[in-house]
């Protein structure tokens, strides 16, 4: 099979559209970028001319990387490059955008020589997409001239995104965007936590950045911390579960899901957030009763890091973006789970006890000769008179 045809396949891989844009991302951050700007623009002709653009101040390409790595099929299977590599599959610049567009334009300097070079279904040519014109564009390569390094990629020909869309597509367009936002808030809510990097949409001014948001709430006095439990695997690898009860009354988060749906797992691979929320189909074992996110556990959140040895055998597909635990973890997990989850409703139930008003031993009497005296052939008015003494003492 040519490498056009398998082009043409990764359009049906099911990136959504931040999911895309995170492929391009994990690029930048394995190329050391500093800054990431995302940037997206409807033309007035039904989105022919439209483009997605995100650049970013990271080492950049020569062109034997870009032309045997960044575009083309990989010949074999990727290595690990360290902490700083998110890729896994070597294929994620292609598989993401290809779901979107028929024109991938990257624009890479290294040690101060630029490379240009876009890709289509058939070949790599030199040859630049008509929207490399635009004065939007043009402005931004002309600030990418004074980097000392970095890259630009620019989707063209949206036809994915524009056939899927009716006449009012520019307002979901920019729909899109924000998803994307929230998208990247949890995503790389770790790297935006710690300043590894800083992420830009629409613009390159504090307005734009990417806010920090943890989703453990790690620093709020509220919060829980239960035992870490690490788990080793039969067939290789080790994980830890890091359990964490996040304060009952959170701020409105705005992660596109309510605090039900992001109860349960948050799988990481290094420090990006590949999967999250809910409980992955494990339930009550040798039953078919799987967990369910229910109010019950809307409190309860456990990162899991995926094993170094064999990160790819808990991929659903090569999109990096869905976690299918493996049979031969299930039931080591479950395991834990189910007594991580009776931690937790031990610790809740704990804190609702402490929660409640402390009875001291004097208003225990006093409860006491109230009821005494209202057993006795006391009048309405005496009973009434005596109680009235007793609420003045306290």
């Amino acid at each position: 099979m040519n490498s056009s045809s398998i082009f043409k396949k990764f359009r049906n891989v099911g990136y959504t559209l931040p999911e895309s844009l995170a492929e391009l991302a994990d690029n930048s951050i394995t190329h050391n970028a500093k800054n990431i700007w995302i940037y997206m623009y409807w033309a007035d002709d039904s989105g022919k001319d439209s483009f997605v653009m995100v650049v970013d101040d990271g080492d950049g390409m020569d062109e034997k990387t870009l032309l045997e790595k960044a575009l083309t099929l990989p010949k074999e299977d990727h290595i690990d490059q360290g902490d700083h590599d998110l890729s896994m599959f070597g294929l994620g610049l292609k598989t993401g955008s290809f779901q979107h567009c028929t024109s991938i334009t990257a624009i890479t300097k290294k040690n101060n020589t630029l490379t240009k070079k876009t890709l289509n279904f058939n070949k790599v040519t030199d040859e630049m997409p008509s929207c490399i014109n635009h004065k939007f564009i043009q402005k931004h390569l002309e600030a990418f001239d004074q980097q000392k390094s970095g890259t630009v990629i620019i989707w063209s020909d949206l036809d994915n995104i524009s056939k899927l869309r009716a006449s009012d597509r520019p307002s979901n367009f920019y729909t899109d965007y924000d998803n994307a936002r929230v998208h990247f808030k949890l995503t790389y809510h770790k790297y935006l936590l710690e300043k590894d990097v800083n992420i830009f949409f629409g613009g390159g001014e504090e307005v734009n950045k990417t806010k920090s948001f943890d989703p453990f709430y790690k620093k709020d006095n509220e919060t829980i911390k239960l035992e870490n439990v690490e788990i080793s695997f039969q067939n290789g690898g080790t994980t830890i579960l890091k359990p964490w009860i996040i304060p009952q009354d959170t701020q409105i988060e705005k992660l596109g899901r309510n605090k039900n749906d992001l109860q349960g797992l948050y799988f990481f691979r290094k420090k990006r957030l590949i999967h999250s929320g809910g409980w992955f189909g494990i339930g009550e074992k040798d039953t078919e009763r799987y967990w369910g996110s229910t109010d019950k556990f809307n409190r309860l959140r456990i990162e899991i890091e995926l094993p170094e040895e064999n990160p790819k055998d808990w991929m659903s597909s090569f999109s990096k973006n869905k976690i299918a635990i493996p049979d031969y973890a299930k039931n080591r997990i479950r395991k834990h789970l189910n007594q991580i989850r009776k931690d937790y409703l031990e610790k809740i139930g704990e804190m609702r006890e402490d929660r409640k008003e402390p009875i001291s031993e004097e208003l225990q009497k006093k409860k006491e000769l109230i009821r005494m005296i209202n057993n006795t052939n006391l009048s309405k008015e005496e009973m009434q008179k005596i109680e009235a003494s007793l609420k003045d003492n306290k």
